[in-house]
């Protein structure tokens, strides 16, 4: 049986340990730099090496590894896990990498075990936030590529015309169109959000935000939010101000700046919208948005995700208390440019009810 997730995590803590800091520590050392009241042996760290064991650090240990690795400092004179407020920039920066990308190990990992340990005879597609009628008409609409920005097969003159070449985020709607398919939807559409003929009375599913997606910019003015999300014309973050923040808080991605001169996104902010169409109440609308690309990915993934969606539904009924008709903004880490699947229990920002839930509803809580 496969233990893939189970040996990363394993390969990932020893290569710290060996290579990380240009200076091998044996495992008895690192026990030793990492306990503190809770003593910690050598066997316990050479059994979280083991791809093949069933333990796993803690979240406490987690952030010990990653503020002992945040930089080779930390080796003198002897082996010890400074505290965060100790940091400067760039270690700092280390340290949230570090213990992200441990925790999404960890937790991918206890994901993988657990699918072992429970039996399922048949798989079955099982998504609470996706109720709909199977037969009923879904039109994914996604944002366009600026005009300036097209390329040539994407311009209905070339003879080697592609229609999807005008998709934006693509990997956004690949994603939705992909999930939506696997649920059972029988008449599902897509379009762009600039194309002719997209009936606004639909259930419609919104691919990005209001910069590159008129549908979006149209459907967040009609609903009234308590929040709106900035318009911009270049690579510029499409930034969320809250109305009832102090002086119009402002939610953005997160840069690292490194010393090599990269910069990098390591966190974005996802928006995941469900509501009443309202254009025609007796359907729905949801929207996925995000300040990059990568938000918009976090937002479908969310919801989408076999992995995660049973937790995030679960999260959204405990703040809403329903499943129609609200929205959630959080956090999206992001790992050397991957997107992994969020649990909104951990990166929660928001999340409010939106007017008052249809009576009847088809997926609201039960």
């Amino acid at each position: 049986m496969a233990r893939t997730a189970r040996r990363q995590l394993a390969r990932r803590l020893r290569e710290l340990r060996e290579f990380e800091l240009g200076e091998k520590l044996t495992q008895d050392g690192l026990a030793a730099a990492l306990s503190g009241p809770k003593r910690l042996s050598g066997a316990a760290v050479s059994t979280w090496e083991n791809g093949e064991s069933e333990k796993r650090p803690s979240d406490e240990r987690i952030v010990q590894y990653a503020l002992l690795f945040s930089t080779p400092g930390n080796l003198k004179p002897e082996p010890h896990v400074p505290s965060e407020s100790s940091l400067d920039k760039s270690a700092r920066e280390q340290f949230y990498a570090l213990r992200r990308e441990l925790a999404r190990l960890r937790d991918e990992a206890e994901q993988e075990a657990r699918r072992e340990r429970t039996p399922s005879p048949a798989r079955s597609v099982v998504n609470e936030m996706w109720q709909h009628d199977r037969d009923e008409e879904i039109v994914v609409v996604t944002s366009e590529v600026p005009e300036d920005e097209l390329p040539a097969n994407a311009r209905a003159g070339s003879v080697n015309y592609t229609r999807l070449a005008r998709y934006g985020h693509i990997d956004s709607f690949f994603e939705m169109y992909m999930r939506i398919a696997e649920l059972g939807y029988r008449n599902r559409r897509h379009r762009s959000a600039n194309d002719r003929g997209i009936d606004p009375a639909s259930t419609l599913v919104l691919i990005g935000g209001p910069s590159d997606n008129r549908m979006t910019r149209n459907v967040m003015r009609l609903l009234r939010l308590p929040f709106s999300q900035h318009i911009v014309h270049d690579d510029g973050p499409e930034a969320f101000l809250l109305d009832d923040g102090p002086d119009g808080a402002e939610l953005g991605p997160v840069m690292a700046d490194f010393e090599d001169g990269e910069r990098e996104l390591i966190e974005d902010v996802g928006l995941f919208l469900r509501a009443s169409n309202p254009t025609n109440p007796a359907v729905d609308i949801t929207l996925c948005s995000g300040c990059h690309p990568a938000g918009v990915l976090g937002a479908v993934r969310s919801f989408t995700h076999p992995d995660v969606v049973a937790d995030n539904v679960e999260t959204i009924r405990a703040e809403v208390g329903r499943l129609t008709d609200f929205f959630v903004l959080f956090r999206v880490p992001v790992v050397n440019g991957r997107v992994p699947p969020q649990r909104l229990k951990h990166t929660l920002i928001r999340a409010e009810g939106i007017g008052a839930p249809r009576n009847g509803s088809r997926n609201g809580s039960r």
